[in-house]
């Protein structure tokens, strides 16, 4: 029976660790479409086809942190990221602890900004009022309601993936004529985001270089998601699973991001130069579709996956810290408030810079930093040692 399974790529461990790379990918970010406007649609006609790249790098990076915690038993990141980083262990997993932590706070300023936003196009109040309600309400449920937040993250989760389905298959029904004319005229942005590592934001000419750029650094700034898909595996007993779960994710993830891509498409260049339209992109063709009842709902599952994304990260990010500060503190609890309230004000500090700030700039050094801290060393020193590891196996044997 044991080799049957082992002979399994889809099996009950590998398929949830699929569904947990996609429902973490398609969160409240994904949900607002200002990552894909930014980093894929903006570009041109081709921007919708660079998902099936991006996705493609992150499925091949996660497989190192999948296979090598199965294969040593380990699946904190902390622990098997040190045998991944080999000959670097102790560096690399410092490295990885640095990506993760920097990748929470860029993401929970996301969530801050977002709901910013959307507190501002939905009930026009000024953005600060927005964001310090959402800092309120993320460090309220983050010390007292985050076992109530985390037992209902997937019911959030599911909820936001249906109705982003129904409004990518509306939308793409409705607007597919205007998306073939798009491609017919070889569309091409002439004020698209420039890409750089240096300088002030610009705008380019629409070009598959500047593209690609934005593209791989989207792979990049998806690396803080490895820890958790890694820690999902748990369980798995073959190499084939770590490939099923890959193969599966990969499928799901660059599916959903190039739909909403596509969607996207049908509203530029419009969608690209109306301001409010560019912070809360997909919420904008919501309005275009004429139906009242997702209105209605889709602002109220974004605003619940924003808080749900927003508790998660804090929470995660508390944990990781409570060993090591306060420890003076015999108050668990309190230890953990006063974490979370810190955490939350440095995320919120860096909200206050806006959502397309955090998306363009924020996103776009951490995407740089990621391919020097985990892309590349995973790919150089990651299979190498996947590789000794099945050797040293098969000798044993």
């Amino acid at each position: 029976m044991e080799n049957v399974k082992k002979n399994k790529m889809f099996t009950s461990v590998s398929i949830g660790t699929a569904t947990v790379w996609f429902s973490t990918h398609c969160g409240a970010g994904f949900a607002s479409g200002t990552q894909e406007l930014q980093y894929f649609t903006n570009h041109g006609w081709w921007g919708p086809l660079f998902p099936f790249l991006t996705i493609a790098i992150i499925a091949i990076t996660y497989y190192v942190g999948l296979e090598t915690a199965r294969q040593i038993n380990k699946f904190d990141y902390h622990a098997w990221s040190k045998e991944a980083y080999k000959p670097i262990g102790t560096l690399g997993s410092i490295l990885l602890d640095i990506s993760i932590a920097l990748t929470v706070i860029a993401a929970t300023a996301a969530v801050i900004a977002a709901g910013a936003s959307l507190g501002n196009q939905q009930l026009g109040w000024p953005p600060i009022v927005g964001s310090l309600l959402m800092f309120a309400v993320i460090t309220i449920l983050s010390i007292f309601g985050a076992k109530v937040v985390r037992n209902n993250a997937m019911i959030m989760t599911v909820g936001i993936i249906i109705i982003v389905l129904v409004v990518l298959i509306s939308g793409l029904i409705k607007f597919g004529p205007q998306i073939a004319q798009l491609w017919s005229d070889g569309y091409v942005n002439d004020v698209a985001a420039k890409w750089g590592v240096t300088g002030s934001a610009g705008t380019v000419k629409g070009s598959v270089g500047n593209s690609l750029l934005w593209a791989l650094t989207y792979s990049g700034f998806q690396m803080g998601i490895i820890g958790g898909a890694a820690a999902s595996f748990k369980g798995a007993i073959s190499k084939r699973e770590a490939k099923g779960a890959m193969i599966l994710g990969y499928i799901l993830n660059a599916l959903m991001l190039s739909g909403v891509c596509f969607l996207l498409l049908a509203g530029m260049p419009a969608i690209w130069a109306d301001e409010a339209a560019r912070t809360l992109p997909t919420l904008y063709m919501v309005g275009q579709l004429n139906m009242p009842i997702l209105d209605v709902l889709y602002p109220i599952m974004l605003f619940l996956a924003l808080v749900t994304t927003g508790v998660g990260l804090v929470f995660g990010l508390v944990e990781r810290l409570n060993p090591y500060l306060f420890k003076g503190m015999k108050n668990e609890v309190g230890r953990k408030a006063i974490l979370s309230i810190i955490s939350i004000a440095i995320c919120w500090a860096v909200s206050l810079l806006g959502l397309m700030w955090v998306v363009a700039v924020a996103y776009k050094y951490l995407g740089i930093l990621n391919w020097f801290f985990v892309i590349l060393p995973l790919w150089i020193f990651g299979f190498k040692n996947i590789k000794a590891r099945d050797r040293a196996a098969k000798a044993s044997e």
